[in-house]
C-alpha cells in the first residue's frame, strides 16, 4: 500500500530539505507518489514541480508585496492541485507567511506535517494558536523549539537538524586549501553574500567594499565570492567589475569550500549556521529594504538574528545588521579579530561546540519515518473506509 504526499517549499534551503525527505521516504516505499511546490532538486529526486518556488526572489515583505498577484495566482494553483491529487499527507516546509496561510486553507481535508518550525520563537507566540489548529505533527529541528510546542499542546517530534546529514567534510582543511589552490601563507577570506538576487545586490557591494579596507592590511589576503545556481552570472558580473584590483575568485558555493576559509563574512540565512558547523569563524551581515526592516524591528523579540548566536545564548558572532552593515565599521571589528589568534581559535572552538546541541544525524531518516506513518494511516482509513 503505497501514499500520496504533497509538498511546499518555497526556498532554496527548503528545496534542498525537501529533496532529502523525499529520497528517505522512497527509501521505505519505491512507489510512493508526490507532488508539489518546490524546486529543482525536489524534482531530481522524483518529485514532479506545479511551480519552481526557488526560481522566484522575494526578499522580506515589501519584495512579497511587489510579486503579490504571482504568489496568490501560485497559492491557489497548489490548492487545487493538492485536492486534485487527494494526498495522503501534505508536508510543509520553513517559510510560514505561505505555508501557514495555505495549511489554514486545507487542513480539515489533509492532515498537515510542518517540517522546519517557523521562527516563533524570534517573532513572538503569536502564531502558536493557528500552528495548534491546523497543524497535526510540528517537526523540531532545533532543541529549545521542544519547551515551547510542549507548553503549547502542539503535537511534536524533535528530530535534529537536516544540516548534519548533508555537511560531512570527511578530508583535512590542509587538503582542502590544496584543493583550492590556496598557499599555507595566505589568508583566504570567504564572502557569502546570500542565495537571492535581491540579496546579492544590497549585501554584496558591502562585502566587496569591507574587502578593500581588509585588503590594505592584510595584502596577502585572497577573497572568494561564493555564488548560488539560483542567481544568473550576470548579476555577480554586474557587481565585480567594480571592483578591478581586488584580487578575488568566483566559486560555486560548497561546504568543501567554505572549510578552507580563515574567515568569512555571511548574509544571515542557512550559510551562516552551515559555516557554523563548519567551525569557520565568521561575522554575519544582513540588509533588507526599509519596508521590511522596519516592519521587523517591531515584531522580532530575540536580541539576536544569527542562529549560533541564540544557541550559544550569547553574542559569539559580531552581527552587522541594516544600518549597521557598513564596510569601514566591518572591516574595523574584522582587522581587530584576524590579528587575534586566541580570539579566532575560541570562536572555532565555540563554533562546533554548538554542533552538539542540534542532535545527532538522521534528521530526515526521522521526519521521513513519521511522514510515512502519518500518511500510512490516512491511507489505512480511507481503505477501510
Amino acid at each position: 500500500m503505497s501514499i500520496k504526499v504533497f509538498f511546499i517549499a518555497c526556498e532554496a534551503s527548503g528545496d534542498a530539505h525537501g529533496a532529502h525527505l523525499i529520497e528517505q521516504l522512497r527509501s521505505l516505499d519505491p512507489a510512493i507518489e508526490c507532488l508539489g511546490l518546490g524546486g529543482l532538486k525536489m524534482k531530481r529526486a522524483g518529485m514532479p514541480l506545479i511551480t519552481d518556488m526557488t526560481s522566484l526572489s522575494a526578499l522580506g515583505f515589501g519584495d512579497v508585496v511587489r510579486q503579490y498577484f504571482t504568489y496568490r495566482r501560485i497559492f491557489y494553483r497548489a490548492l487545487a492541485e493538492a485536492r486534485r491529487f487527494k494526498p495522503d499527507v501534505i508536508v510543509v516546509i520553513d517559510s510560514p507567511a505561505f505555508n501557514l496561510r495555505f495549511a489554514k486553507k486545507i487542513y480539515t481535508e489533509f492532515p498537515i506535517v510542518y517540517y522546519i518550525s517557523p521562527q516563533i520563537w524570534a517573532w513572538g507566540e503569536q502564531r502558536i494558536h493557528l500552528i495548534k489548529r491546523v497543524v497535526s505533527k510540528m517537526l523540531c529541528i532545533l532543541p529549545f523549539e521542544e519547551e515551547i510546542y510542549e507548553k503549547a499542546g502542539v503535537p511534536y517530534e524533535f528530530v535534529g537538524h537536516p544540516l548534519l546529514d548533508e555537511i560531512n567534510i570527511t578530508q583535512s582543511r590542509q587538503v582542502l586549501r590544496n584543493q583550492w589552490k590556496i598557499n599555507q601563507d595566505r589568508l583566504a577570506i570567504g564572502l557569502l553574500p546570500g542565495s537571492r538576487e535581491k540579496e546579492i545586490k544590497r549585501i554584496l557591494p558591502v562585502m566587496l567594499d569591507t574587502a578593500v579596507l581588509l585588503k590594505a592590511e592584510f595584502p596577502e589576503a585572497i577573497f572568494f565570492v561564493t555564488s548560488s545556481p539560483n542567481v544568473r552570472r550576470e548579476i555577480y558580473d554586474g557587481i565585480l567589475k567594480n571592483y578591478p584590483g581586488l584580487e578575488l575568485r568566483f566559486q560555486t558555493y560548497s561546504h568543501d569550500l567554505v572549510a578552507a576559509f580563515d574567515f568569512a563574512l555571511v548574509t544571515s540565512g542557512t550559510a551562516t549556521l552551515e559555516t557554523t558547523l563548519l567551525g569557520v569563524p565568521f561575522f554575519l551581515l544582513y540588509k533588507t529594504s526599509w519596508s521590511t526592516y522596519f516592519l521587523g524591528s517591531h515584531l522580532v523579540q530575540v536580541e539576536h538574528l544569527g542562529l549560533a548566536n541564540l544557541l550559544a545564548e550569547k553574542t559569539l558572532v559580531p552581527e552587522f545588521i541594516q544600518q549597521k552593515a557598513k564596510p569601514k565599521a566591518i572591516a574595523q571589528k574584522a582587522i581587530e579579530f584576524l590579528w587575534n589568534d586566541e580570539a579566532m581559535n575560541k570562536m572555532r572552538f565555540e563554533l562546533l561546540e554548538i554542533r552538539k546541541k542540534l542532535g545527532e544525524k538522521g534528521a530526515s531518516r526521522r521526519a521521513a519515518r513519521t511522514i510515512y506513518a502519518f500518511g500510512l494511516s490516512k491511507c489505512s482509513q480511507a481503505n477501510s473506509g
